[in-house]
């Protein structure tokens, strides 16, 4: 019996360690345009880094907030490294102006 439980007790402790699953996220790529953050399913309360993808286009992103306030205003380079963006809430809008693509992650 003690046998059993050895063994019975090896297994699951086993099949409890092989189903740990690491999941990363998918970056999400704008162009030109105004987004909602309820809209756009952007994160509320989460902070996001963001990169100019295009190889030759500027970008400038804008984030405005319900009373129509910029919170922040960026120019991307083309190629540009990632930035970091403050925390969105749920009244902001994002505007992207220029060619390029801008990925959150």
């Amino acid at each position: 019996m003690k046998k059993f439980a050895t063994i019975f007790s090896i297994f699951l402790v086993l099949s409890f360690s092989m189903n740990i699953v690491t999941t990363v996220a998918q970056p999400k790529s704008f162009s030109q345009g105004i987004y909602g953050v309820t809209d756009s399913k952007f994160l509320v309360g989460t902070s996001y880094n963001i990169q100019n993808t295009a190889p030759n286009d500027k970008v400038l992103l804008m984030v405005i907030d319900g009373n129509q306030q910029i919170q922040e205003l960026i120019r991307l380079e083309p190629n540009s490294p990632k930035y970091y963006l403050k925390p969105l809430d749920y009244d902001f809008l994002i505007v992207i102006i220029g060619k390029g693509q801008v990925a959150f992650s």
